[in-house]
């Protein structure tokens, strides 16, 4: 009997679940609800004590499931989804994590630490800022870089209150991430339409996802900076879709690693991928459960990621 590999990418508002044969033909996937603390390439998935923990329960009540189990980040995932040689994973989606995985699969992280502690960039912290900026606006804390009146009325009109004080239900007795990183996708229409706020806040949304970037690449081997494909940079989740709006401050940030004179003469740019491939992560997380269990799935990567956006170093574009 041919074997077949298992890949689940766990999410913090849905997951993804794919099975692949050795060839790394896709058999079968599917979707289903947010299982981020059950999945196989899951976020969350470094915590050593609950990695053993669900391996176990998982052997306990589905005995016959499976032979092996391997869990690991959905970060991770994705880039064995897209390369086998290395790169950065940027995730922006509910929440945000980054990873550097070079080529000898050493791995560095930033982010990653949930929505108390970090999600920086990510639907929710978009989501977050434009509430905080309204309700400082509203006590005269902070000023505002721009006019909160739109910004104001799409917060009301997506929780359904018709003050700030309706709010709090939402913030704390009531509160579901998923849901208030829901806001983010009304706050990028009103970015597209012209609201100078909306715009403001994913201008900021970018740096902070480039500072991502920045916070890595010290640890990135010089293969990685110098290839002819120059820095790949995996970007997951539903934030990029919006990237023209992130654009301006993220190209902003990494600009000025030109005359940063660590990476000066041998960083020649960067080149920023998205997966092609339905099953996300999914698909890499049955790649590194095979690998664990001795097996291999061969996978086409140039089928699984394109290139959305280049920039040499030399020439911009």
């Amino acid at each position: 009997m041919a074997a077949v590999f298992g890949g689940v990418e766990g999410g913090g508002t849905h997951s993804k679940a794919v099975l692949v044969s050795e060839n790394g033909k896709i058999l079968a996937e599917t979707d289903g609800p947010s299982t981020n603390h059950w999945g196989m390439s899951l976020s969350g998935g470094e915590q050593k004590d609950a990695i053993e923990k669900i391996i176990c329960e998982m052997k306990n009540r589905f005995p016959k499931l499976s032979i092996n189990y391997y869990i690991t980040t959905d970060a991770i995932g994705a880039m064995a989804t897209a390369s086998d040689r290395g790169g950065i994973v940027l995730i922006s989606g509910t929440g945000s994590n980054c990873k550097l995985v070079n080529p000898d699969g050493s791995q560095v992280g930033c982010g990653g630490w949930g929505h108390m502690m970090g999600d920086e960039g990510s639907a929710f912290w978009i989501s977050h800022l434009a509430v905080k900026t309204v309700f400082d606006a509203k006590d005269n804390l902070v000023k505002p870089h721009h006019d909160v009146t739109h910004v104001k009325k799409v917060i009301e009109n997506y929780f359904q209150v018709s003050d700030l004080m309706g709010m709090l239900p939402h913030l704390y007795r009531n509160f579901q991430k998923s849901h208030f990183a829901g806001l983010c996708q009304k706050i990028a229409e009103g970015a597209k339409a012209g609201d100078a706020l909306c715009q403001y806040l994913f201008t900021l949304a970018g740096r902070v996802l480039a500072q991502h970037i920045v916070a890595v690449l010290p640890k990135a081997q010089q293969a990685l900076l110098t290839g002819e494909q120059c820095l790949p940079i995996l970007c997951v989740g539903s934030v990029w879709k919006s990237w023209e709006l992130l654009k301006p401050g993220f190209t902003e940030v990494l600009a000025e690693l030109e005359s940063t004179p660590a990476f000066k003469g041998n960083f020649y740019g960067y080149n920023l991928l998205t997966l092609r491939q339905s099953s996300g992560s999914a698909l890499g997380g049955a790649v590194l459960g095979a690998k664990s269990a001795g097996a291999t799935v061969t996978l086409n990567y140039a089928d699984n990621a394109q290139v959305f956006y280049k920039h040499s170093f030399q020439s911009s574009q």
